[in-house]
Parts: structure tokens; C-alpha cells; sequence
């Protein structure tokens, strides 16, 4: 049992009400206000549920930051990190969920109303406000949640906190079948939605035309899964997930698509660690270009992430050590990650869940082939049920950056 409080870590974390970073990461007033505070107070009391070899004192230190900017509703629903395994150095980035109607979604609508015109903050405010006024817009018909991380590993200290990536998880098909994956289905309406909340100018024509060729080339058992945009990086890209595909299909889709990387290499992952995972998902950066030059295999073993426990994910954890994808230290940290506790706060006992939603290896023509691990967590007052979870598999964490 672990009691809240007893562990906040060495690092100072903003308090309750302080600044939200707009896109330049420059504070906003409004900060964590609402929903009970801050989320950094939550997530203080939980640092003796993240093994060191994960996220270390200095890591620890920029989550609460950007914790202390959030408010506390970001744990309404499950929330997720994201754990970059074959690098030394041990920090995570964040990703919490924003639900239709949600306070957390309230709680941007009130940042970007403060932030400066033409922000990322504002843009993702507007989306909101797009969302929940117009409902035959693309964001309120074919949208289930957003995802948003904000990427904190190698982040400078006293860097301003970049905008978050934003991920679309898309609605499932009215009267479809309850299996498979609920998929995106008019790239226009998605290049268009990602576009106008990244705060992009517009919605730019070879970009669309390139998610249109994906789309086009996808097998009939293939669908988008998610689609992201990034709006603090260069050049603009479109983040496709595609799911549902057979994985002795994925070399020939990859060539087929025209991907300027090693299609050999990913087939020898595949053919690696492929027959650990129940599912094995794409992902890829699509720019004016085409494909981008990264590429992200993410496996998913056993049931849903908060249903998993440890020993689905031990035969993946070991292959991904062996092949040299992730680090000893990285690995042992992860086989600790899964797991149930009971947190004490200020007159309150939580129930904090604990899971690894996916395993995704990255690779890249030129540069080493490396695994990254996705982790959830849920925290609920003991003794109460799951809250309800956006649908696909684990239905937590967005593909993140690659």
C-alpha cells in the first residue's frame, strides 16, 4: 500500500493554478483551476509505483511540472506514458484523454480562450468548441475521444513545455459489428479536423492527397485506427494507424506505399516478436511527400491493458531485450510495471491500476532499431468499477510520436 504523500519526489511541481503552456510553452492564465485541483497533487503520491530505471529523479521532476499545469480531472479516466527503452537516460512523456464533454475538455476550452490568437492552444480550444457546437462536423460525428501527449524526453530543463500531439480516435460504425477495429473512413473530413486543431493554415492539398493514397492502398480488412497531427514539429504530417492488418500482408503494403526504409528489417521484426503479439499495428508519418522515412510496429499482447497482467507481456519484454531494442535496466523496470495497489490520500483510498497497453519498435534506414513501451494507468476510488474506456485495443494510449 502506498500512501500519498509519503513519496513527491525531489523535484519542485507547480502548484494548483498555475499556468497552462500555450504553443510558444509560455504560461496562460487559468493553469490546473477546476475538478479539485492539480494533477500533479495525484500523481506526487504515486512515484513509488515508477521504477527509476523508467523515470529517474530528473524525469520525475519534469512530469510533476507539466502535472502541475493539468487539472486534476486528467484522471477521470485512465491517463498513460509513454517509456523510450533504449535510452539511457530515464524519462517519460504523458498522454491524458479528453473525452466529449468532458471537464478536461471544459478545462481547454477555458486555456484556449485566454491564450494568444493562433496558438496551438487556441486551435485545440477551437476544435472543442467546433465539437460540441456543430454537430454534423467531423470532430462530433465521426470523433470518440482525443488524445493528447505531451512529449517531455529530451526536453531541456526549464524548456517551455511544447503544444501536445493530438490523436483522433474515431467513432465505431453505427449497427457494426461489435469486433474488429472501429476505423476513420473520409480522409478529407480527417486531413481537414487534424489540420484546423493543430493550427495549421490550412489544409495543405499534397498532404491530403497523400492520406488519400493510404487509404486507397489499405487491404479490406485494414482500417485507419487513430490519426494524429503533431504541431510542434517539421514538416507537417499526418500520424496514420492502421489496424486490423494480417501481418504477413505488412512488407508488401510497405512496398506498395513506397516507405524509404528497410522493408526487410521491419519483416525480420515481425517475423521477431510477431508471433508474441495478438496484434500488430502500423504506423506511419505521412507528409506532402508521402510516407515518412520512421516506422512503428506496435504489438499488443492479451486482453485490454487494465485487464493484462504481467505475464502476458514477459515473452514480448525478453525478445525485445534479446534483439538489443531495449536495455536491460529499461526491461526489468517494464516487467515492474504492471500491477495493483491501493494509494492513501487526505482521508481517501484509491484503487491505481497499472498496464502496458502496447510495445511499438521504431525503425528508421540509418539508425538502430528501438522499442518503446506505452504504460496506463487508472485511478479510481477503491472498491468502485471501471470507468467507461474509448473503444479498440487497450483504448488508452495513442500511437505516440515515433
Amino acid at each position: 500500500m502506498t500512501r500519498a504523500g509519503e513519496a513527491r519526489g525531489p523535484g519542485r511541481r507547480q502548484a494548483a493554478g498555475s499556468p497552462l503552456p500555450d504553443a510558444a510553452g509560455r504560461g496562460t492564465a487559468g493553469g490546473a483551476d477546476g475538478a479539485g485541483g492539480a494533477f500533479a497533487d495525484l500523481l506526487a503520491g504515486c512515484r513509488p509505483l515508477f521504477p527509476s530505471a523508467l523515470v529517474d529523479a530528473a524525469g520525475w521532476r519534469r512530469l510533476l511540472d507539466l502535472a502541475g499545469t493539468l487539472p486534476r480531472c486528467v484522471a477521470d479516466v485512465p491517463f498513460g506514458f509513454e517509456f523510450h527503452l533504449a535510452e539511457a537516460r530515464a524519462e517519460a512523456d504523458l498522454c491524458v484523454v479528453a473525452r466529449p464533454g468532458s471537464a478536461l475538455e471544459r478545462h481547454y476550452v477555458r486555456a484556449g480562450a485566454q491564450a494568444a490568437p493562433g496558438s496551438a492552444a487556441a486551435a485545440l480550444a477551437a476544435g472543442f468548441r467546433e465539437r460540441a457546437g456543430n454537430p454534423a462536423s467531423y470532430l462530433a460525428a465521426a470523433v470518440d475521444a482525443w488524445f493528447l501527449e505531451y512529449d517531455l524526453a529530451g526536453l531541456a530543463p526549464r524548456r517551455p513545455f511544447p503544444p501536445p500531439g493530438i490523436f483522433l480516435v474515431p467513432r465505431p460504425a453505427p449497427g457494426g459489428p461489435p469486433q474488429g477495429f472501429p476505423g476513420h473512413r473520409d480522409p478529407a473530413g480527417l486531413t481537414a479536423a487534424l489540420a484546423a486543431v493543430a493550427g495549421w493554415d490550412g489544409c495543405d492539398a499534397e498532404v491530403l492527397g497523400q492520406v488519400e493514397r493510404i487509404f486507397a492502398a489499405l487491404p479490406e480488412e485494414g482500417c485507419v485506427h487513430q490519426a494524429g497531427a503533431l504541431p510542434a514539429r517539421s514538416p507537417k504530417a499526418v500520424r496514420i494507424v492502421v489496424a486490423g492488418l494480417a501481418r504477413d500482408g505488412i512488407p508488401a503494403l510497405l512496398e506498395r506505399l513506397a516507405w524509404p526504409g528497410p522493408t526487410a528489417a521491419a519483416a525480420d521484426v515481425l517475423a521477431s516478436s510477431g508471433d508474441l503479439a495478438d496484434d500488430v499495428f502500423v504506423s506511419l508519418d505521412v507528409t506532402a511527400r508521402g510516407p515518412g522515412p520512421r516506422l512503428g510496429l506496435e504489438l499488443f499482447c492479451g486482453p485490454r491493458w487494465f485487464e493484462a497482467d504481467r505475464a502476458a507481456w514477459l515473452p514480448l519484454i525478453a525478445r525485445i531485450e534479446e534483439r538489443g531494442w531495449c536495455l536491460p535496466a529499461k526491461a526489468e523496470g517494464l516487467r515492474r510495471w504492471p500491477r495493483t495497489e491501493r494509494l492513501l490520500g487526505d482521508g481517501e483510498v484509491s484503487h491505481v491500476r497499472q498496464g502496458i497497453n502496447h510495445v511499438k519498435v521504431v525503425l528508421e534506414r540509418g539508425a538502430r532499431t528501438a522499442a518503446k513501451a506505452y504504460g496506463g494507468m487508472l485511478v479510481i476510488p477503491y472498491g468502485s468499477k471501471l470507468p467507461a474506456l474509448p473503444p479498440g485495443a487497450g483504448g488508452l494510449t495513442p500511437e505516440a510520436r515515433a
